[in-house]
């Protein structure tokens, strides 16, 4: 039995870098209203006291109908599919995942403390310990995998719990399903460009009007638990047409240069999931406390803005330098137990 290796360089699924570097600047747009929040209690009095206005409404509109839980659904799609990803590489040199899958988890859990003790928004740590769950899973054929998705997805509608904990359902949901897309073929670019335009299209004509119909009569607490049940119900749709119109767009060629620069934002997405955080919490600061108060959804946006044009600027140039970014480096090694190749 040959010794397990990391996935080099050469063996990335394009595709899959695109998808992730745009879900990455997508899951920013939730993240940034809550990035002066001191705990998970606080994020529902923080939109309701957020001033909106004329200027900032574009930016809400963009948060609860394209973005809100939609972005978490790709990630966690995203991660699923790389498990099967990096354990079926790995069986297929001859070597066992078992050891590689369960510490590199355990590691991403850390990580995920760390940056938790940062900011309580942290996904890592729940991605941690939802992949302890995949590992006896990856087997399942692809009906089985989507099935059991859309029965857990269905299953925080049903279970009274926290926000916290149907947090974890969810993101579990849609791991198995991106288990599902992948072995499939849906997720890693496996089909023509006619048949991600066509699901493209059946899949957003169900969930965007689904997502959008809720917020549109949302009044009140009872209203807004109305309009949140109902995004969420249309959240899987939402994430599949995100995922289909990415890979559409990467079977035609479209955009190349937005391409590569997603691809390489989307290669690094540990290092700027977490830069994320760091810049976001310094600016939103900095600009609270310029203002003197909290600042509106406008000012927001252009903070989303200006940290995107810095993740895209920076990804590509730092990528023809190093194989990795700074933290998937630190991970890789210690997963490995070797150090990696850092320089091209």
């Amino acid at each position: 039995m040959t010794t397990a290796a990391p996935v080099g360089r050469g063996e990335r699924i394009v595709a899959i870098d695109v998808l992730r570097g745009f879900a990455l600047l997508g899951i920013l747009v939730a993240n940034i209203t809550l990035f002066d929040i001191a705990d998970i209690a606080a994020a529902e009095r923080s939109y309701d006291d957020l001033v909106i206005g004329a200027a900032g409404a574009p930016f809400m509109v963009l948060l609860l109908v394209f973005v809100l839980n939609k972005m978490m659904a790709v990630f966690s799609m995203l991660f699923g599919a790389g498990v099967l990803l990096v354990t079926e590489r790995i069986e297929a040199r001859g070597g066992s995942a078992l050891g590689v899958h369960y510490v590199r988890n355990v590691l991403l859990g850390l990580i995920g403390l760390a940056h938790g003790a940062l900011w309580f928004g942290d996904i890592l740590l729940v991605y941690g310990v939802c992949a302890m769950l995949l590992y006896p899973l990856r087997r399942l054929p692809v009906r089985a995998l989507l099935g059991a998705g859309g029965a857990v997805w269905l299953l925080a509608f049903v279970v009274e719990s926290g926000a916290e904990e149907e947090y974890v359902v969810r993101a579990l949901a849609m791991m198995l399903v991106g288990m599902g897309l992948y072995r499939s073929g849906v997720i890693n670019a496996g089909r023509d460009a006619v048949w991600y335009r066509m699901a493209t299209w059946r899949s957003l004509a169900v969930g965007l009007p689904v997502c959008s119909v809720g917020w549109l009569f949302a009044d009140g607490d009872r209203g807004e638990a109305v309009a949140a049940d109902l995004n969420n119900l249309g959240v899987p749709f939402m994430a599949l047409g995100y995922v289909c119109l990415v890979m559409w767009f990467c079977a035609e060629g479209w955009l190349p240069r937005v391409q590569a620069r997603l691809a390489a934002a989307g290669q690094m997405a540990l290092t700027n999931y977490l830069m994320q955080t760091v810049l976001g919490m310094l600016l939103i600061g900095a600009l609270n406390e310029a203002r003197g108060e909290r600042v509106t959804a406008f000012w927001m946006m252009l903070a989303t803005f200006a940290i995107w044009v810095v993740q895209l600027a920076w990804s590509v140039p730092w990528l023809r330098r190093f194989r990795f970014g700074p933290a998937e480096w630190a991970w890789r090694s210690a997963t490995y137990r070797k150090v990696q190749r850092f320089r091209v």
